[in-house]
This record gives structure tokens, C-alpha cells and sequence, in this order.
């Protein structure tokens, strides 16, 4: 998986480095917004961490805005030392899809990366096909929904085929035939 880290503090950029490659992921990094913005498109990240407190003129959060006004899509998750009362929900709100305090919990990176290295390649996957669904109505949403769920469950990405279910409330247990009617 190719992470870029946006981030001007050599520590913490060491740190995310020698986490990654436990993993066998690709840090790319830049030090100030603009750069992120002008090189996005080159380096195609699966996944974002974004510093919010950064050098130049852009901070993390304008960086995520534009980002997402681009038309940018991939996770990005904030990283900063600022651990005040109503900053998650403002990086939430400016785009960000995750939270993480500094200093960055080691555990919490290395299940971050393995998380979103499963949904990198679920959405690989079905892109080039491998994941057939039932049918062929399926909304932008429920497909987005069901690689979150692969996700969370790695071991369903294991197989060579994963089967969709159709969109639409799941059916009742009264619906549900009987196990006398599915043997006959």
C-alpha cells in the first residue's frame, strides 16, 4: 500500500516509516501542503495521513479541503499533536475520514495500516473483477459499504470470489425457509 504522510517533524515521519515497513508499505512523504497538492496526482496514495500543523502557507486542514473539492476520494486520516476538546470533529468535518493523536500510538498505526491495506486490495479487487456481485444494480454506496465490510474481515477476502448481496433491506428470519424446505 502507498501512504503519503504529509509531515514536517523527522520523528514523527522516522516513526511512521519503520511502522510501515513492517508491513511492507510505501511512505512517500512531502513537508508542506502545496507540494502535497501539485504531486497528489503522481504519487496516487491508497491512503493519506495528514499532519495538521504543517510548514508553509497551507495547514492540514486546507490541504484535506482541497483535496476533497478535487475530487479526491482516498482515506485521509489526521495526525496531530493538538489533542483539544472539538479538534477531531473539526477534521472530520473538513473531510478527514479518522482521527489520531501524537504522539502516534504504535499499535494503533499498525492496525490502521493493516485495516486499510485490506480495503486497498478489496478495492483492487474489484476493479479488476475479481469480486462478482449477485447482480448488476449495486449503487456507488452499497459497493463502498460491502469493501468497509471486507475490511473488518479480512479472512472474506481470502477466496478468488466474493459474492455481493443484492441492495435492499435484508430479508426477515420469517422469509427464510425452513431447513425442511431447503433439503427437499
Amino acid at each position: 500500500m502507498r501512504v503519503l504522510y504529509v509531515e514536517d517533524n523527522p520523528a514523527n515521519l522516522f516513526l511512521v516509516k519503520r511502522v510501515a515497513r513492517m508491513g511492507n508499505h510505501e511512505v512517500i512523504n512531502f513537508i508542506d501542503g502545496e507540494e502535497a497538492l501539485r504531486k497528489i496526482d503522481l504519487v496516487q496514495p491508497h491512503l493519506i495521513l495528514m499532519d495538521i500543523q504543517l510548514a508553509g502557507g497551507l495547514n492540514g486542514l486546507e490541504v484535506v479541503t482541497r483535496l476533497r473539492e478535487l475530487g479526491h476520494t482516498m482515506p485521509i486520516i489526521a495526525v496531530t499533536a493538538y489533542a483539544m476538546v472539538g479538534d477531531k470533529e473539526r477534521c472530520l468535518a473538513a473531510g478527514c475520514d479518522d482521527y489520531m493523536p501524537k504522539p502516534i500510538p504504535v499499535a494503533r498505526l499498525v492496525d490502521l495500516f493493516q485495516r486499510y491495506q485490506v480495503q486497498t486490495e478489496a478495492l483492487a479487487r474489484l476493479d479488476a473483477g475479481a469480486l462478482s456481485p449477485a447482480t448488476e444494480e449495486f449503487s456507488a454506496e452499497h459497493l463502498t459499504g460491502v469493501v468497509q465490510a471486507l475490511a473488518l474481515d479480512p479472512k472474506a477476502t481470502e477466496t478468488s470470489e466474493v459474492l455481493l448481496p443484492p441492495p435492499g433491506p435484508a430479508p426477515d428470519a420469517e422469509n427464510k425457509p425452513s431447513s425442511a424446505e431447503k433439503s427437499s
